[in-house]
């Protein structure tokens, strides 16, 4: 049994960890906005969308929203600090003028910074499993559909973890496919947890709030196809254990005739889901690629941060919930000092 399964480098099976307070999800609102509410220095604005950041030279200075058809402007003293996560982060800055400045030119943007990495690096854990049609009515979790989980290396990825398998008291599979209906049914998911493979967001229109263009290119590295195959072949060993001969009908996805490297590459990229935990698009560092600075300052630009999971240069061998928890505290105490 591992100690810390949402640590990201330990091996090993264990009970997931849940944000669940008296029987409800508690939400980073619940737990963080909500205790102080009350503060008078504090102003919730809700149902606004951000149009851009504000700038004056290469220094921000606000940000630019509307309420329903009334466009306002909030000014500061201080800093910005965007938490618009993966898909909205770099979308604003783009829409701001901090980008790529072929993209931006493109779409008759005021190149305010010319910083390439905004948009690049996508991540994300891809998800594909094995599908079982069950012998009996199966139960579902009181507090989760994936209660339990492990982190497992095939050998074939970098150092560490590089595959997540999740038992899940439902047939979970791509919407498109085929498979037994959720009282008869269960799945053992496999996780892509240290892809190669990175995608790219950009902007579709200066339009603010307009869908951006999204490639997740997953499975665009070949290595993990491959690593992927592995976990299957994993999770099915798992599924053919003897304990589970009560709960087991059949294999309803792949099925038994997919066996060889080939099928289960081909099911692979045919059953995939997004685990949603995109990560990446203003990734942190110093080369030329990166967008933030090690204290989260957006290069070239004063009084301007990011803190969500956009900053992540790397994906995570975990679930990406609590790290986005530790970037936003740590971010406070930058802020703060």
């Amino acid at each position: 049994m591992a100690r810390d399964i949402s640590g990201g480098l330990e091996e090993g099976f264990g009970w997931c960890d849940l944000n669940i307070v008296d029987g409800r999800r508690q939400s980073a609102a619940d737990a963080y906005l909500a205790p102080i509410l009350s503060r008078p220095s504090l102003d919730v604005v809700t149902d606004a969308l951000v149009h851009r950041v504000l700038m004056d030279g290469d220094r921000c200075r606000g940000v630019e929203y509307h309420v329903g058809a009334e466009t306002s402007v909030a000014e500061c003293t201080g800093e910005v600090v965007l938490a618009a996560g993966t898909v909205g982060t770099p979308q604003l800055l783009m829409l701001s003028g901090i980008g790529p400045a072929d993209h931006l030119e493109d779409l008759g943007i005021e190149v305010v910074v010319d910083l390439p990495g905004v948009g690049a690096n996508l991540a994300d854990h891809p998800m594909c499993g094995v599908v079982y049609q069950s012998a009996q009515p199966v139960p579902h979790g009181t507090n989760n559909h994936g209660e339990v989980q492990g982190l497992l290396s095939t050998g074939m990825g970098g150092p560490g973890p590089d595959v997540q398998i999740m038992f899940v008291d439902v047939p979970l599979r791509a919407d498109a496919l085929p498979g037994p209906d959720i009282e008869h049914g269960y799945a053992i998911m496999v996780s892509l947890m240290a892809p190669f493979s990175r995608g790219s967001l950009r902007l579709a229109s200066r339009t603010p709030g307009a869908p951006p263009v999204i490639d997740p290119a997953y499975y665009t590295d070949q290595r993990d196809l491959d690593i992927v195959v592995a976990g299957l072949r994993i999770a099915r060993e798992i599924g053919a254990a003897p304990a589970l001969a009560p709960w087991r009908d059949m294999e309803a996805l792949p099925g038994p005739e997919a066996r060889g490297k080939k099928d289960l590459r081909s099911y692979v990229r045919t059953n995939i889901r997004s685990y949603s935990h995109y990560a990446g698009t203003c990734a942190i560092g110093l080369d030329a690629r990166s967008v933030v600075d090690t204290s989260l300052h957006v290069h070239g630009i004063s009084n301007l941060r990011v803190a969500d999971a956009s900053v992540m240069p790397s994906p995570i061998s975990a679930n990406t919930n609590a790290t986005v928890y530790a970037i936003a505290e740590r971010a406070a105490e930058l802020i703060g000092s």
